[in-house]
């Protein structure tokens, strides 16, 4: 049988131009290139053989003018017809009577002042150069240009428009926070900017009905809304999704929170119509359900926080998506950790709440080979100081770690849990986050929290993110020269320190680094975010007391701060510096919805933990 593989000519092609010298290639290629059709998707291929040609030494005039005439014809088509003038001005440069360039410009009624005009103006970049430009620009940034007039703010609103939220509820704010500071008029909800983002979720939602090229430049979605709707809209709004969702056709990235109904729907809608989902994040708002959600084959990171509930259907689902999953989060603190349904060799990245059982770290410390980061919480329910000292070298990549023990099961005696953490963070100098917050008071004997437990922490030279709780023992003066030097975000948990607030930042500050930009702390009672920042912190950017941020803002204006300062007995230049500096608390909706966004704008990105969905 005669049977002719074309790959063939493709192979003794390579094997040909491999024997010729430069020019013969470049004369090669161009004769290629004048058979290529300028349809058809070959733009690419012409714009990356054209500069190569461009830069190969010595290239006869004649071979230049055809590579530029060969763009200029393949950027018409496409219609790029600036940057086909561009390259027809560079041919009339060289050949000023070149008859192609003429019959170019008749077919194309283009004035040949236009080519042979020098621009006066900077160069003008084309729409390609520009994205690229605009990508590494945070959000700020991308909504101011979107006020220039230039074509530029196009871009800016496709880049915007790639991250979506749908607020389909109203926003019920928290009235109190346990910190002892609450959010302004918290109790008198905004109903005008409710209503604000109701009517942009509406328009949103009507433009991707009516425009594909929208629908299709959005890439992440988030959907919220409460548990129970007062306003009676939701209905309506639903079912605008509904018929929204399948216009979304290079959607990879969902995160959706609400009542079990809304999420099962807009999850069977996305499974049958975008099946190519990436990225998922449930939330539950109602307590007590379990939720059967459909297989999703290309699924690489999954998110589900719900409130008890019976886990088998999630089990389920983890099952059969544990060869595409790469990082998995879960948050219910009535469930056992899934061990039997997960492939934990193929995970980076590991977010477990509930009951912290021996099953769990002799799981996790045996076959997380290729963790990069690792969040547990919950109450615990072993003593797993013997998995840690026999699994010191486990987790070679971990970079990222946060413990969170909530609660201790009465049988649990485990002295050595403490210690056996310090060792086994002690040798790990690529750890980037360590987060460790234990219950203190009369627990504390139990798993061994005393100073010792931050005397680890020197060895920790290139931790950047920093939360621990402080034992009762340990020297609030030496516990700021504890903190490695290019930790850049703290939070102090104050569970186990009985001390006043001005005397704490008092003894803490002289050895806290000079490096931070970002403190938080919890368990305590402040009255005002101003003395923590004159005090204690006054190089950082943003404070967080409990579940309330504020900016740090830092100018000349406040002149009777200065007199009270001298009043209180600081020199001059200490008075100078308090008066320089004041807060702004952010909204609630910043801290809930757009946190990651502005710690980042604010230089403070080493706060954002870096998880699932970092």
């Amino acid at each position: 049988m005669n049977v002719f593989n074309p790959r063939i000519l493709e192979a003794c092609i390579r094997d040909v131009t491999a024997r010729l010298t430069d020019h013969q290639k470049a004369s090669v290629l161009l004769h290629a290139l004048e058979r290529l059709p300028a349809e058809g998707g070959s733009r690419e291929i012409m714009e990356n053989s054209v500069q190569a040609l461009l830069k190969t030494n010595g290239l006869p005039c004649v071979d230049l003018t055809k590579a530029l005439i060969l763009r200029a014809k393949t950027r018409l088509v496409a219609g790029y017809r600036t940057s086909a003038q561009q390259d027809l001005h560079s041919v009339l440069t060289l050949d000023p009577d070149n008859q192609d360039v003429k019959d170019i410009i008749h077919s194309q009624h283009l004035r040949p002042e236009m080519l042979l005009r020098e621009p006066n103006g900077p160069p003008r970049f084309s729409i390609e150069v520009w994205t690229q430009i605009a990508l590494f620009l945070p959000k700020r940034d991308l909504k101011s240009l979107l006020l220039v007039p230039h074509p530029v703010s196009r871009i800016a609103s496709q880049l915007l428009f790639r991250e979506i939220d749908l607020h389909l509820t109203p926003l019920h704010e928290p009235t109190g926070i346990d910190s002892g500071v609450s959010f302004d008029d918290a109790s008198d909800v905004d109903r005008d900017l409710d209503n604000w983002h109701h009517q942009r979720s509406a328009d949103i939602l009507t433009r991707i009905l009516v425009d594909p090229q929208f629908a299709g430049q959005i890439r992440t979605l988030g959907i919220h809304a409460a548990s129970h709707d007062l306003s009676q809209s939701l209905a309506f709004q639903v079912g605008m999704l509904l018929n929204a969702l399948p216009k979304l056709s290079n959607l990879r990235k969902v995160h959706c929170s609400g009542s079990k109904n809304l999420i099962l729907r807009a999850v069977r809608c996305m499974h049958k119509c975008i099946p190519k989902i990436q990225e998922l994040s449930l939330e539950l708002a109602d307590p007590s359900v379990d939720i059967d959600i459909p297989r999703f084959k290309h699924l690489t990171h999954f998110s589900l926080t719900s409130e008890g509930g019976d886990p088998t259907t999630t089990h389920i689902f983890i099952a059969q998506s544990r060869d595409t999953l790469r990082a998995l989060a879960i948050q219910n603190s009535c469930w056992h950790f899934p061990a039997d349904a997960l492939s934990l060799r193929q995970l980076s990245n590991l977010e477990f709440g509930g009951h912290l059982t021996t099953e769990m770290f002799s799981e996790i410390l045996s076959n997380g080979y290729q963790l990069d980061s690792l969040k547990l919480s919950g109450s615990l329910e072993c003593s797993p100081s013997p998995l840690f000292r026999q699994h010191r070298s486990a987790l070679p990549f971990l970079r990222h770690l946060h413990i969170r023990i909530t609660s201790l099961n009465r049988h649990v005696q485990d002295r050595d849990l403490c210690p056996s953490i310090s060792e086994f963070v002690r040798h790990r100098t690529q750890l980037r986050t360590y987060h460790l917050f234990l219950p203190c008071g009369a627990e504390n004997r139990r798993i061994g929290f005393d100073a010792s437990t931050w005397g680890v922490l020197p060895a920790l030279s290139q931790l950047r993110s920093l939360a621990m709780t402080i034992p009762g023992d340990l020297s609030l003066g030496l516990a700021g020269w504890l903190v490695p030097r290019n930790v850049s975000a703290l939070v102090l948990d104050m569970e186990g320190a009985a001390v006043d607030v001005v005397s704490f930042l008092k003894q803490i500050r002289p050895g806290i680094p000079t490096s931070l930009k970002y403190v938080g702390i919890t368990n305590m009672r402040i009255r005002s975010v101003q003395v923590v920042v004159e005090h204690g912190f006054p190089q950082v950017r943003v404070v967080a007391i409990g579940q309330n941020v504020w900016s740090v803002i830092k100018g000349r204006s406040a002149e009777f701060g200065s007199s009270d300062a001298l009043r209180a007995g600081r020199s001059v230049e200490e008075a100078r510096q308090v008066s320089d500096i004041s807060v702004e608390q952010w909204p609630y909706r910043r801290v809930r919805f757009h946190r990651k966004e502005w710690l980042e704008l604010m230089e403070c990105g080493d706060a954002v933990w870096r998880g699932v969905g970092g």
